[in-house]
């Protein structure tokens, strides 16, 4: 049996996406973020670090979406649907998903609370954060500049992994990631997936 603790927040997708490519079973554990239920005992016993999401597989609890992602991959993935085979293209694969959890995702959340932040904003914060997260949807750019419909060229999890975070700038329209033509496309590809339609309903 797996269960996954997610919530309504970018990280939680990346795990039910990679659950519904794989055609995998699992139970879903919906936390309520803003009654702190991530910081129950019961839920700190699972992760120290209070964060979704959170994967139990056969008695194995694994946290940071990240490794979750290269749990289901080397468990379950035997055709390669999101961790290619071939060595060079699965490690680019996995450089990819690093990316995203050193790069895109920590200075989007950091733009996102700049923004959010009531009264009185910090406009160098915003200025900061904003360029850096151009500057990394710029490299995304680059790196699609040659044509691949994928970052690893096959479809992995270092698309997995970027696609909730990109997903909310696409969505708001953001110039920062609007401006780059060739990311919206490959965000409107992975979009087009049945499984990542599935996996980003998740908890509902």
């Amino acid at each position: 049996m797996i269960t996954l603790y997610t919530a309504n927040a970018p990280n939680g997708p990346k795990a039910s996406i990679a659950l519904e490519e794989l055609g995998l079973d699992y139970e879903v554990r919906a936390l309520q973020l803003s009654e702190d239920e991530q910081k129950q005992d019961w839920f700190l016993a699972k992760n120290p670090n209070h964060k979704i999401p959170v994967l139990e597989d056969d008695g194995q609890v694994i946290w940071e979406s990240g490794a979750i992602l290269l749990h289901l991959a080397e468990k379950y993935d035997e055709d390669g649907r999101i961790l290619p085979k071939d060595p060079i293209r699965r490690m680019e694969a996995i450089q990819y998903a690093f990316f995203q959890a050193g790069g895109i995702g920590p200075n989007l959340g950091r733009l996102g609370g700049a923004l959010r932040k009531e009264g009185e904003k910090n406009q160098e914060m915003i200025e900061i954060f904003g360029g850096e997260v151009s500057r990394l949807i710029g490299v995304l750019d680059h790196i699609l500049s040659d044509g691949r419909d994928y970052l690893a060229r096959d479809y992995s999890i270092g698309d997995i992994m970027h696609y909730p975070w990109l997903a909310i700038p696409l969505k708001l329209q953001m110039p920062q990631l609007t401006e780059h033509t060739k990311v919206v496309a490959w965000l409107e590809r992975i979009a087009a997936r049945p499984a990542v339609q599935r996996g980003m309903a998740v908890p509902g």
